[in-house]
């Protein structure tokens, strides 16, 4: 080898790393495929878990469009439907796929899957039923609810009867349809009654007349038990027993069973991959101690002439390039050999340079001196220019500092219309007089804030509530003056009490307020919940504008103090119960489809405690994930202090934003009003 030329050494090397690295990948290949083989069944699970999800979302668009589609019952085609098939097809063809492969054996037990299938046969059939049961029950013209329509109209055409019961009738039919409640069913049964009786008594109608209407009630009065009867199927009792929760309770046991049966799948995969792993790791360290002594050894070989040759370099360089080194000649093909021997002939030539190079940095240092005056005379223009910067610099400056005054003159007049907000809002002290048990949590994302909060005595009753207008900051400031001005005339001047006529007339004031009539209406506006206090008679009344009230109490049997406007009760261990009232979807301000406010009136009891709160908690963005901190937890939130007395709620409110704000700023100004009774 040590005659070889150094081209060919490195070319052996070359391909000896060459060999060993191709050895490297076909190992990681191998072990790569092997897991990708194991594994592609898993993913094949995974294909199904995630087309059972896809079925689940269509089957709740199909609720949510298709049942109050026209289209759907004339002509009984659905494109959802048919989605919901395909994807039906997707997923018995792939657990058809892995009952059929040898690896899901491996990963997955007979039992599973032939379960899984039999799971999602029933989950079909039972959609198809939910799906025959709502064509049945059907929708305006079609169906037992076009029965009805036909039966009512029939009943409209008799002038001779009482059209207000016939409207009640259909008024009752349409209260059952929306609200699912009782009490609707025996109203509509007393009014058949009433009905049959008038007919009966009525003078004015024949013999013949009298047998078609009543035939015509008895129709109307079927056809409303039937789609009764239809209701109770498809939803059952409290939405926990009918055919849709049947259907959500089958997918959720489709999905259980298959995030189980993947975990189980991961461990074996994990195992089979440590096993692959430690195989692979042993081949490939092999390779790479068998590749380190082969090049080491081809290393040496190469370094072992060139170390010489820098011996012989130094010696020369030491001397000062004096002492012309004698290497010995050798005849080889190796041409750090052939370097060494030209390097002797070479050195002979150097000393001969040097002297002439010598001789040339005399005649080049003094041009170097010439090229020195030269620059001496640029670095004095470059000092003049200095200065004409220094005095720009100065004028630049004189113009911060001028900012700087304007921007604190901007800051002091922002201070100022901070004071003059929290002017026209209660102090502390007056609102501890007119609430004395409760809190407000008030903290504006700038100086000043879109959001602000009310308090007013009158009488008998107490006015308090939250609004937060459109924007924050300065923009926001302003709207909130002319809320506020606008709520104290409606309450003083006009001497409004209910909430709803409130917002009315607030709704009204405002738009006056902030539209100039003649060219251009601003959309700009307000969210706000309002809530009058009778302490007489411990009434709440309540009226919101996008804005919601929560009511919290502990638990009891007496649930009166719910009503239809409020969402499903959340229970804790403490013992209470949160309700809900849900506000009015329409802001104060210019609004195309305005509607009157409605009006809720609320059975108060006491140590019961009501939450009124802008968006701007739920809306803040924080926590683990940076995500919004959202109405249900701040649900949770409002129901794990009540432990707590209302100053120290107020504190944790303010601990929980904190902690989940972390580095985050503040997107919104925060109003958050709590009262106890």
């Amino acid at each position: 080898m040590r005659d070889l030329k150094i081209k060919s050494k490195l070319l052996l090397a070359f391909m000896t790393v060459s060999v060993f690295s191709l050895l490297f990948v076909l190992v990681s290949i191998w072990i790569y495929k092997e897991r990708e083989r194991i594994s592609e069944e898993l993913n094949t699970l995974e294909d199904i878990q995630i087309l059972s999800l896809q079925q689940y979302k269509l089957q709740q668009e199909f609720f949510l469009h298709e049942t109050i589609n026209i289209e759907f019952y004339r002509t009984g085609n659905s494109l959802i439907l048919n989605n919901h098939k395909q994807l039906a097809d997707k997923i018995n063809s792939n657990l058809q796929s892995l009952i059929n492969s040898v690896e899901a054996g491996i990963l997955f037990s007979p039992n599973f899957l032939n379960n899984l299938i039999k799971e999602q046969n029933n989950y079909e059939n039972l959609f198809k039923e939910v799906v025959k049961e709502i064509k049945f029950k059907g929708f305006k013209d079609f169906g037992i609810e076009g029965e009805m329509r036909n039966y009512a109209h029939a009943l409209m055409e008799v002038k001779n009867l009482n059209q207000t019961k016939i409207l009640m009738l259909r008024r009752n039919e349409k209260d059952f349809i929306i609200r699912k409640e009782v009490i609707y069913i025996s109203q509509f049964n007393s009014l058949i009654t009433n009905l049959k009786e008038e007919i009966k008594s009525n003078g004015n109608l024949s013999i013949y007349e009298k047998i078609r209407l009543d035939s015509i009630i008895n129709g109307y009065s079927s056809a409303f038990k039937k789609l009764v009867n239809s209701n109770t199927h498809l939803v059952g009792q409290n939405n926990r027993s009918g055919l849709v929760f049947q259907l959500s309770n089958k997918h959720n046991l489709i999905i259980n069973s298959i995030l189980i049966n993947k975990l189980r799948a991961s461990k074996i995969i994990s195992n089979v991959f440590q096993k692959l792993m430690i195989t692979g790791i042993t081949t490939i360290l092999i390779i790479f101690i068998l590749a380190f002594l082969f090049s080491y050894r081809i290393a040496f070989e190469i370094s072992k002439p060139i170390e010489k040759l820098n011996i012989h370099i130094s010696k020369y360089i030491e001397s000062k390039f004096t002492i012309t080194p004698l290497l010995e000649e050798k005849n080889s093909q190796d041409e750090i050999i052939i370097l060494s021997n030209n390097f002797f002939k070479m050195s002979q030539e150097i000393t001969g340079y040097i002297k002439f190079f010598e001789q040339k940095v005399d005649e080049r240092t003094s041009e170097i001196n010439k090229q020195n005056k030269v620059i001496t005379r640029q670095k004095l223009k470059i000092h003049n220019q200095y200065k004409e910067l220094f005095v720009k610099n100065i004028s630049l400056e004189k113009q911060q500092n001028l900012i700087l005054e304007k921007n604190k003159n901007i800051t002091d007049s922002i201070l100022y219309a901070e004071r003059i907000q929290k002017a026209i809002m209660p102090s502390k002290t007056k609102l501890r007089n007119i609430v004395p048990n409760g809190f407000i949590f008030f903290q504006p994302r700038d100086i000043v804030s879109g959001d602000f909060y009310f308090a007013i005595e009158k009488g008998e009753k107490v006015f308090f509530g939250v609004a937060d207008c459109t924007g924050h900051g300065v923009p926001g400031a302003f709207l909130s003056i002319i809320g506020n001005h606008a709520l104290r005339r409606a309450i003083n001047e006009f001497n409004l009490e209910k909430p709803s006529e409130i917002l009315n007339k607030v709704n009204d004031l405002v738009e006056d307020n902030i539209s100039n009539h003649d060219e251009t209406i601003i959309y700009d506006g307000m969210d706000i919940a309002i809530c009058a206090f009778d302490k007489k008679n411990n009434i709440i009344e309540y009226a919101g504008a996008n804005m919601r009230l929560w009511l919290v109490r502990e638990e009891e049997e007496d649930n009166s103090f719910l009503s239809i406007n409020t969402i499903d009760v959340v229970e804790t261990n403490l013992k209470c119960k949160l309700v809900e009232y849900t506000p009015d979807k329409q802001p104060i301000g210019h609004f195309h489809f305005r509607k009157p406010f409605t009006n809720n009136k609320i059975s108060v009891n006491k140590n019961d405690r009501l939450y009124i709160s802008s968006d701007g908690f739920s809306d803040q963005f924080g926590g683990p994930k940076n995500k919004k901190y959202k109405n249900n937890r701040f649900r949770e939130l409002i129901l794990n202090i009540q432990e707590k007395t209302m100053d120290e709620q107020k504190i944790e409110i303010k601990s929980e934003l904190k902690n989940w704000k972390g580095d985050n700023e503040q997107i919104d100004d925060i109003c958050i009003l709590g009262i106890q009774i």
